[in-house]
């Protein structure tokens, strides 16, 4: 059986308990050593997405992706439960996007 690599796993689906299962699963296939970077925040970055997804040619074809953002007037205490929660399931980094540009 061959078995691929990685320095570091980092789902970005935002969706509660993934970051659980990832563990349980490198965990449980041996790789206790891989870290999990959460990108599990995402602060809804209303002007800073749409130049990248031009740049990237990857602008969203169907759906509405802001339920899968926190909506900034909400965001400083949800965003404290999801990094406790993506924590307590063994996350061992989390990212906050976007980092600037928030007032």
């Amino acid at each position: 059986m061959f078995r691929a690599g990685a320095d570091i796993v980092a789902p970005s689906g935002m969706m509660d308990g993934m970051v659980g299962a990832i563990r349980k699963a490198l965990d449980g296939g041996g790789f206790e050593h891989v870290p999990i970077l959460s990108y599990a925040r995402q602060i809804r970055p209303a002007a800073s997405m749409g130049p990248f997804r031009e740049a990237a040619e990857s602008t969203p074809k169907f759906g509405d992706r802001r339920a899968y953002q926190m909506d900034p007037a909400a965001a400083a205490e949800q965003a404290l439960r999801e990094v406790e929660l993506d924590l307590s399931e063994g996350a061992d980094i989390i990212m906050v996007k976007p980092a600037l540009g928030l007032s």
